[in-house]
């Protein structure tokens, strides 16, 4: 729950106590001024704070651009909707615990409430600090029928519709990269 930005200090040596105030009351200030999106989630989805914070976690370990996290909460939408399991590799990584640059097969096999390959809907909490657009994208997301997404090497984002789009894909961009 403690907002990532800059923060200034006017002490030259801060209590961690000081730096723990200053970034919950910065994430105050934020979830205030989306208190209106908020309650809106919290009433239409069902979802309690604490999931539209791990929400938003997701949207920001998955996407690179604001454009794209406003997509990639819709496709987490849309897989919810259709009792579909998130399956996004950011919450692998941090079932872990540790950095993983290559995930493979075994790895989605981690039983935790943190690997959303093994639980349904959100996991038990967030994965990383969130930034004010994926909060936003997971309070205001594109309207979109994609369910699957993945990046290229070069950090472009493919979205498609169905699995076999989403296989296509990956043999375009994942794939044939690694021969």
């Amino acid at each position: 729950y403690l907002f990532a930005a800059t923060y200034e200090f006017y002490t030259e040596d801060p209590s961690i106590e000081q730096a723990v105030d200053q970034m919950l009351q910065k994430t105050s200030d934020v979830l205030t001024a989306y208190s209106d999106g908020i309650s809106l989630k919290e009433e239409e989805q069902g979802f309690t704070l604490h999931d539209i914070l791990t929400f938003a976690s997701l949207v920001e370990e998955e996407a690179p651009s604001e454009d794209d996290r406003k997509i990639i909460a819709s496709v987490f939408y849309n897989r919810m909707d259709q009792g579909m399991k998130l399956q996004t590799d950011p919450t692998v990584i941090y079932a872990y615990g540790e950095h993983i640059p290559r995930l493979t097969y075994s790895h989605y096999e981690i039983v935790s409430p943190y690997n959303t390959y093994y639980v349904d809907g959100l996991p038990v909490g967030p994965i990383s600090n969130f930034g004010e657009s994926s909060l936003l994208a997971v309070l205001e997301p594109d309207l979109t029928d994609y369910l699957f997404f993945l990046a290229d090497q070069d950090g472009n984002v493919h979205y498609s519709r169905s699995y076999p789009e989403h296989q296509s894909l990956e043999q375009q961009y994942i794939h044939n990269r690694d021969e």
